[in-house]
């Protein structure tokens, strides 16, 4: 009897002594925590943030100044220049509701995007406890270690619903890609109506260079809208496609990867100011850095 109880006190002995020692072992072949958080964190960024950016890029101020100098440039051309006045003004139009269709589009995506970058993380789940101790833990966490614990799973559920939350942007897109592409190719071809009419018609007014210069500037703003609205949609579908495709990504390696882009950015800003770090030095300062 003695025997037996000294051998359960050794054997529980043994549990209490390896117990922490396998549990480190666990932690090191497992992902942290913080690892998990930061992945999901980051991979929620480089979904969002570019959506984001794209539409803070729209950049209205240009165009609303082109806007004011059309107006008054149109007023002031001469009653013999009307066909140039009114091609002008009909080009004029067609961007203006070229951008105003993509300055909306623009402000759906950013909110969206906005408040999905501003919403906690969601990292609920099982995850490890030492409190629960016992076979549930080491089961546990060798899913984790095989790759079935909750992490992967998060993840997976992550990229489900990011791709839910940006289907009715890109719904809206496709529903307004049609008025803003057909919008845009209307101001520019009238613009270039504007350049062709004293070309190819016989016994018409010369058209003022300043009226040339305005449809030049009209052509730049259409293919500009143009552009960025299409790289808009590119961008998203980018996205969606990267995210599908690095959904099964272990979360140490994407935090890897976020802190080299990093550390990247940095060495390449660093050189970069090199150039101008060196005029502070002399040659012979130079020489004995």
């Amino acid at each position: 009897m003695f025997t037996f109880t000294a051998a359960r006190v050794g054997v529980l002995a043994l549990a209490t002594s390896v117990w922490p020692v396998l549990a480190d072992i666990i932690s090191d072949i497992t992902n942290s925590e913080s690892d998990e958080f930061s992945a999901l964190q980051i991979k929620a960024e480089m979904f969002w943030k570019p959506i984001l950016n794209a539409a803070e890029d729209v950049q209205m101020e240009k165009h609303l100044q082109l806007y004011t100098d059309a107006e008054a440039i149109i007023k002031d051309l001469p009653a013999e220049n009307k066909y140039v006045r009114q091609t002008l003004r009909e080009a004029l139009d067609h961007l203006k509701s070229a951008d105003d269709i993509s300055f909306k589009q623009a402000l759906s995506s950013s909110r969206v995007a906005q408040d999905k970058l501003d919403a906690p993380c969601d990292t609920s789940g099982n995850g490890l406890s030492f409190i629960s101790g016992g076979q549930n833990f080491l089961k546990t966490a060798l899913q984790r270690f095989i790759g079935g614990g909750h992490y992967p799973e998060k993840l997976v559920e992550h990229v489900e619903k990011r791709q839910a939350d940006i289907l009715p942007v890109l719904r809206g897109a496709a529903s307004v890609t049609g008025s803003i592409l057909s919008d845009c190719r209307l101001a520019s071809k009238l613009s270039f109506d504007v350049h062709k009419y004293d070309i190819y018609n016989k016994d018409v007014p010369k058209t003022p260079k300043i009226a040339e210069d305005l449809a030049d500037r009209i052509i730049e703003a259409a293919g500009q809208t143009r552009k960025r609205f299409t790289k808009s949609i590119t961008d998203m579908v980018k996205g969606i496609t990267k995210d599908v495709q690095e959904k099964q990504e272990d979360a140490a390696i994407t935090v890897t990867k976020k802190s080299l882009q990093g550390l990247h950015a940095s060495i390449a800003k660093a050189e970069a100011q090199l150039p101008s770090m060196s005029g502070l030095f002399s040659s012979s300062q130079l020489i004995d850095l």
